[in-house]
């Protein structure tokens, strides 16, 4: 019985440093971005945060989101979330979707994506400008909305 609860216990640590350094990583870029990010900014890229809700079941969480040109695939973005829900559960996932810069700063965000953990294919369909990131999503089972603003970044003054 001791040994079994000493693996027990060795799990949930391996599983709780796992899931703490997942966490470290995603802050580390988003705080990143934050701090590179020009105000005003120039376009929709960069860093933002804010919350999901389902509107089939009310259930809600907090995320974030860091906008970035796809590497060596011209015309597409990764869009990569963190998103939370529930007590301490997070998941973290990149979106890659075709898309291109607006001339006036602006991102049409349209695509469908698989995520992680078996939680199905979302649709997603959205617009994103200098300053709002406004979005829908839909599956087999759920939809809802996300609504992000830039980050507030203490000490942060305008560049031009």
């Amino acid at each position: 019985m001791t040994s079994r609860l000493f693996r027990l216990a060795a799990a949930l640590v391996f599983a709780a440093v796992l899931c703490s350094c997942g966490a470290g990583f995603y802050q580390r870029g988003f705080t990143q971005a934050s701090a590179a990010l020009v105000r005003p900014p120039a376009t929709a890229e960069g860093p933002w945060q804010g919350s999901w809700k389902s509107e089939v079941n009310g259930h809600h969480g907090p995320l974030w989101c860091i906008v970035r040109p796809t590497p060596n695939r011209p015309h597409h973005y990764d869009f990569r979330y963190r998103a939370g829900w529930g007590a301490l559960r997070f998941g973290d996932y990149t979106h890659t979707t075709p898309a291109r810069l607006a001339g006036d700063g602006s991102i049409h965000l349209s695509g469908a994506m698989q995520l992680p953990g078996g939680l199905g294919n979302y649709q997603v369909e959205g617009r994103l400008t200098r300053d709002t990131f406004q979005a829908t999503f839909r599956s087999a089972a759920d939809h809802g909305t996300m609504t992000l603003r830039r980050p507030v970044v203490v000490g942060a003054t305008d560049r031009q």
